[in-house]
């Protein structure tokens, strides 16, 4: 697996119930594309297959804990603010496992990215910071993460959470809130 995918490799592990082959069978579904997979699919894969039955997805467990706690769910959770119980017809079931796989697959491709564009910052010797997308929707939890430096290693660099839209940017030589006039675009250019 590439240090690309450490990270995707990582949080794999910490998911109970994926046979070895739905493991790589994940890993190449975003190698490849999520696009590119659906469009030539035939029939069921080891990636469909997880949405027609459970499984344990810790981190999952623990945010959905939180956001129902708190009564606030972020916008990507659509769908997944109940557990499925006993009483839910088996397509209100079927439906709520494939929206879990869907928000699992979008997870680990944004953590793959996060790792990927945290190392392009490094190895460019430039710093970086957590961005809450500027869409109005909000989320407490990337409030608290917003504007955030981070460094190789750290522990928290989006995504914060499943479903969590917070992207990296580098860290600008000017800050956002000074105007860009002449001045501050010829530091900009100039040289050190």
């Amino acid at each position: 697996m590439s240090r690309n995918f450490d990270a995707v490799g990582s949080a794999l592990d910490s998911i109970q119930g994926l046979s070895d082959d739905e493991r790589e069978a994940v890993v190449e579904f975003l190698k490849v594309g999520r696009t590119r997979v659906a469009a030539a699919r035939e029939g069921a894969t080891a990636v469909t297959v997880l949405g027609t039955r459970g499984f344990i997805w810790p981190e999952f467990d623990r945010w959905q804990g939180i956001f129902a706690a708190s009564g606030t769910f972020p916008a990507r959770w659509k769908g997944l603010h109940e557990v499925p119980s006993s009483w839910m017809t088996s397509a209100a079931s079927t439906a709520y496992r494939l929206r879990k796989v869907d928000l699992l697959l979008e997870w680990l491709d944004t953590l793959r990215r996060g790792a990927t564009a945290l190392h392009h910052y490094t190895r460019q010797g430039m710093r970086a910071r957590i961005v809450q997308q500027g869409d109005g929707l909000r989320c407490a939890v990337c409030e608290l993460h917003n504007g955030c430096e981070v460094r190789q290693g750290s522990h928290t660099i989006p995504p914060i959470h499943p479903g969590c839209r917070c992207v990296l940017m580098a860290v600008t030589a000017a800050p956002l809130d000074e105007p860009m006039g002449l001045r501050a675009r010829q530091r900009l250019r100039s040289p050190l």
